[in-house]
C-alpha cells in the first residue's frame, strides 16, 4: 500500500518530512510527556506492515526511471492538463500558474534542465531506522529555496536575467490512518510519512495537497499499485520566503522601538546629568581639590539601596539620589528609571542587607536551572530525529528521575514565595502595628509581575513567525490561535479560563502564584493576632488542597506525574492510545496546573515564615535534632524523586496510590526545603548554607523571573530553527542544556533592563510623589 506512496514521494514531490503537523504547543508537549513513547510504540505495531513496505520500498530511484516516471505523468494526468480534480463532492481547482510551472519542472526533469535536478535533489528521501519510526525526512531547505527557474522561449521573454518561478519548501503527512480518526481532545498525532518537498512558489499548500493525491491516483493507473489514504489537507503547508508583516507585528515592532529608545534616552540623561558629575568630584576628591567633608557628600551621587526580599522570585532594589545642590525632577526620574547604566548596576550588585535570607539566592537559581534542565528534553521531542530509541530508555534510566520528577522545581518556587510572603507581612504588620495598606500589597505585586509579562507576550507572539525560517519553522506562531486569549494572561485566571486556548502554557505558573498571593492574607493575618488561630487556619487549607489533589487524581485515574505511565494505557489500539493521550492531558489541566491542587508548598512556606518572623531568625537547636533533620528531609527528597522508579521500568502503581502520592509529594517537597532554609538560617548548614549563599548567585538569582518568562522562547526558536531533525544523545543534551542556560539568563537581563527595572522605577517615582503631596 504504502509502496506506491513512497514511490510517488520519489518521483513529483518527494515530500520531505518536516514537522508537517501544526507545531505543538507547552500544553500539548508537557501532556504528553508520560503517553507518547508508549501510543508511538503501539502504533508502530499497529502499522508493522506499512512500515516494513516502506523499507522495502526505500531505494534510490536513477534518473532514467525519474524522467520515465515524470514523462508518463504528464501524459496521463487530467489535473496538469486541465487543472480540475473531479471529485464525488464536487470539481476542485489548482490554479494555473502552479499547473504551468509545476508542468515546467517535470519537462525540466525529463529535459535534464540542471535547476530542475537540483530542485528534485531537495525533495526529502527515505532514510535508515525507518523500522524505528524515523519518518520525517526533511530534505534540503536551503537547496529548495535557492532554486530559480530561468525563463525560456517558450515563455515568450528575451530577458535571460528574469525566472520563471522560485522553489517553495513545503510539507506534507501521509498519515497511517484516515484524516478523520485523529480526536481533537488527543493532541498525540497518528504515525505516518511526513516529508518535504519543493514546489514552485505559485503553489498553495492546497494546490500541493491536489497534485500531491493526483499522483497517487495517477500511480494507480500506471503500476495498478492499490492506496489506501491520501496526503492530509490538515497538516501541510508551505513556508513563504517573504513573509510580509501583519498588523499586530508592526505594532509590536513599535512598541519595542519606543522601549528601546526610552532606554537610550534615559542611558544618556543618567550619563549626563549624574554620572559625570560623580565621576568629576572623583576626579578632583583624587586631585586634592576637595576637603575630607565634601567627599562624604558629592554634588550628584546615586546610592543603591537593597530590600529584604519582598517578592517570591526576584530581590528588590531601589535607588536613590543624594545630591545637595540639585535633584532631577520627576520627568527625569522617570528618565533615570530607564537607565540601562544604573539598572545594571543593581542587578549585577551582590550587596546584601543585614539579615538577608541569602540561601533562597542560590535555591531560586539553581531551581530555575532544574527547570531549564527538564524543559530542553521537553521541547526537543517534536523535532526529534530519534525519539523511539532515545526517550523510551532514558525514562528507565534510575538517574533520570531527577530530570522526570523535575516538575517539583516549580513547587520550590512556591514554597519561596510563601514564606517570604509570610514572613515579610508580618514584620511589616509589626511595625505599622497590624495596618498595613492593602491596596499597595496587591497593586505592588500586580505591578511587579505584570508589565514584563505581557510586554514579552506582546513582542513575542506577534514576532516569532518572523524570527527566521526553515523546513520546521512555525510561520503561523506558537501559541494556540495566536493568544486570543491574553486577557485570561492579564488577569491571572488563564490556568482555570480557557485553558484549551492558554497563552505562553508556561505562565500557569504565575497564575497560581498570584493566585495564591491573593488568598494569602487569609493565612498570615491569623498568625499575626495569635499562633494556635493562624496554625489551624493553615491547616484547614492544607488537608483542603490534599484532599482536592487525591481526589482530582483518583477520580480521573490519574498517574503519578507527567512522565509516568497513564493508567489507562491498556493497548495497542487507537482506542486504548486516545485514551491514554486524553488521560495525560488531564493530569495537566485538572490536576498540575490547578490552584486547588498546587498550594500545599505555598501553605508550607507561611507556616515556616511565621517560624522566622517569631523567632526573629535566631533559634538553638540540639545536634540530635540538626542531624535527624537532615536525615529525614533528605530520605524524603530522594522519595519524591525516586520513588517512582519501578513505574517508570513499566509497572504502573495502583490508582489509589498514584492519589496518594499526587495528594503528598509536593507539600512533602516543600517541607523538604523549608528545612534547607531554615537549617541554613539558623547555621546549621554546612557546605551547602556556602554553596546556596554564594554571592555570585544573587544577580542570577534576581534575574530568575525574567529567565522563566523568556527561557521556553529561546527553546522554541532553537528547536523549530533546526533544518534537520535532532539525534540526541547524552552528551548532546547537556551541550543545549547549558546553551539554553545561557542565552535565557543573557535575554533575561536585557528583558529585565527594558521592562522589569524601569517600570518598578517607575512605581517608585509616581508613588513617592504622591506621598509627598
Amino acid at each position: 500500500m504504502i509502496r506506491n506512496a513512497v514511490c510517488i514521494c520519489l518521483l513529483l514531490c518527494s515530500l520531505n518530512c518536516a514537522l508537517s503537523q501544526q507545531p505543538w504547543s507547552y500544553v500539548d508537549t508537557l501532556s504528553t510527556l508520560g503517553s507518547r513513547a508508549q501510543i508511538l510504540e503501539s502504533q508502530k505495531e499497529d502499522n508493522a506492515e506499512e512500515i516494513k513496505t516502506i523499507q522495502e520500498s526505500a531505494k534510490p530511484l536513477s534518473l532514467d526511471k525519474l524522467q520515465d516516471y515524470a514523462q508518463r505523468l504528464l501524459e496521463s494526468s487530467h489535473l496538469l492538463k486541465t487543472g480540475v480534480k473531479l471529485g464525488a463532492d464536487g470539481n476542485v481547482t489548482v490554479s494555473k500558474q502552479c499547473i504551468d510551472d509545476t508542468t515546467y519542472f517535470l519537462t525540466s526533469i525529463i529535459s535534464g534542465q540542471q535547476w530542475a535536478l537540483k530542485m528534485f535533489d531537495s525533495f526529502g528521501k527515505p532514510s535508515s531506522g525507518i523500522l524505528q519510526l524515523e519518518l520525517n525526512w526533511f530534505g534540503s531547505y536551503d537547496e529548495c529555496i535557492a532554486v530559480r527557474a530561468p525563463y525560456t522561449e517558450v515563455n515568450q521573454t528575451t530577458d535571460p536575467g528574469k525566472i520563471q518561478f522560485k522553489g517553495q519548501y513545503c510539507t506534507a503527512v501521509l498519515p497511517f490512518s484516515p484524516e478523520g480518526a485523529a480526536t481533537p481532545a488527543s493532541p498525540m498525532p497518528s504515525i505516518g510519512v511526513q516529508l518535504g518537498i519543493c514546489l514552485p512558489n505559485s503553489c498553495s499548500a492546497k494546490d500541493m495537497v491536489l497534485l500531491l493525491n493526483n499522483a497517487l491516483d495517477e500511480i494507480v493507473n500506471i503500476t495498478g499499485f492499490k492506496i489506501a489514504f491520501q496526503f492530509s489537507n490538515l497538516t501541510s503547508r508551505c513556508q513563504n520566503e517573504d513573509l510580509e508583516y501583519d498588523t499586530k507585528a508592526i505594532a509590536a515592532i513599535v512598541v519595542g522601538t519606543i522601549f528601546g529608545l526610552l532606554l537610550v534616552i534615559g542611558t544618556l540623561y543618567d550619563f549626563m546629568f549624574v554620572q559625570m558629575p560623580k565621576w568629576a568630584q572623583t576626579a578632583d576628591e583624587d586631585d586634592g581639590n576637595l576637603n575630607s567633608n565634601q567627599e562624604a557628600n558629592g554634588t550628584m551621587n546615586i546610592k543603591y539601596r537593597h530590600s529584604d526580599e519582598n517578592t517570591p522570585l526576584i530581590g528588590e532594589t531601589k535607588t536613590s539620589i543624594d545630591n545637595n545642590s540639585m535633584e532631577p525632577g520627576v520627568c527625569g526620574k522617570a528618565l533615570l528609571s530607564f537607565s540601562a547604566y544604573s539598572n545594571g548596576l543593581k542587578i549585577l550588585s551582590t550587596k546584601q542587607p543585614k539579615g538577608s535570607l541569602r540561601c533562597i539566592h542560590g535555591i531560586r537559581f539553581f531551581s530555575m536551572t532544574w527547570v531549564i534542565l527538564g524543559h530542553t528534553l521537553v521541547f526537543s521531542i517534536g523535532n526529534l530525529e530519534n525519539f523511539t530509541t532515545y526517550f523510551p530508555p532514558l525514562l528507565k534510566r534510575f538517574t533520570f528521575q531527577a530530570i522526570s520528577n523535575a516538575t517539583v522545581s516549580v513547587d520550590t518556587f512556591f514554597t519561596l514565595s510563601g514564606l517570604l510572603i509570610s514572613y515579610l507581612t508580618l514584620k511589616e504588620l509589626k511595625k505599622t502595628e497590624g495596618k498595613l495598606n492593602w491596596f499597595m500589597f496587591y497593586f505592588h505585586r500586580y505591578w511587579r509581575l505584570t508589565p514584563p509579562y505581557m510586554l514579552l507576550m506582546l513582542l513575542y507572539v506577534p514576532l516569532f513567525p518572523y524570527f527566521t525560517n526553515g523546513p520546521a519553522w512555525p510561520q503561523q506562531g506558537v501559541e494556540v490561535k495566536q493568544c486570543e486569549a491574553w486577557w485570561t494572561n492579564l488577569l491571572y485566571v488563564n490556568n482555570i479560563v480557557k485553558t484549551d486556548e492558554i497563552c505562553m502554557g508556561w505562565s500557569w505558573y504565575l497564575a497560581n502564584d498570584m493566585q495564591f498571593y491573593i488568598l494569602c492574607p487569609l493565612l498570615i493575618v491569623p498568625f499575626f493576632y495569635s499562633k494556635f488561630i493562624g496554625l489551624a487556619v493553615s491547616m484547614v487549607f492544607l488537608l483542603t488542597t490534599t484532599i482536592s489533589a487525591g481526589a482530582v487524581s483518583a477520580a480521573y485515574s490519574m498517574a503519578p506525574g507527567l512522565a509516568a505511565t497513564p493508567m489507562d494505557m491498556g493497548g495497542a489500539n487507537a482506542s486504548a492510545n486516545a485514551t491514554a493521550s486524553t488521560a495525560s492531558m488531564d493530569f495537566f489541566l485538572k490536576y498540575y496546573i490547578t490552584p486547588w491542587c498546587r498550594m500545599g508548598p505555598y501553605i508550607v512556606g507561611i507556616m515556616v515564615g511565621y517560624y522566622l518572623y517569631v523567632t526573629e531568625l535566631r533559634f538553638r537547636w540540639s545536634k540530635l535534632f540538626v542531624a535527624g533533620g537532615w536525615a529525614v528531609s533528605t530520605a524524603s527528597a530522594l522519595a519524591v524523586l525516586y520513588g517512582l522508579y519501578d513505574d517508570a521500568q513499566g509497572n504502573p502503581v495502583s490508582v489509589d496510590t498514584a492519589a496518594f502520592y499526587n495528594a503528598v509529594n509536593r507539600t512533602v517537597w516543600g517541607v523538604c526545603v523549608c528545612w534547607v532554609i531554615v537549617a541554613c538560617i539558623g547555621g546549621y548548614g554546612g557546605p551547602v548554607n556556602a554553596i546556596l549563599s554564594w554571592k555570585a548567585l544573587i544577580p542570577l538569582s534576581r534575574l530568575t523571573y525574567c529567565a522563566y518568562l523568556i527561557h521556553p522562547i529561546v527553546m522554541y526558536a532553537i528547536y523549530y530553527a533546526q533544518i534537520k531533525p535532532i539525534a540526541f544523545t547524552d552528551s548532546l543534551f547537556v551541550y543545549y542544556f547549558f546553551a539554553h542556560l545561557v542565552a535565557s539568563y543573557l535575554l533575561a537581563f536585557v528583558l529585565s533592563l527594558m521592562f522589569e527595572s524601569p517600570m518598578m522605577g517607575l512605581e517608585s517615582v509616581i508613588f513617592k510623589r504622591k506621598r509627598r503631596n
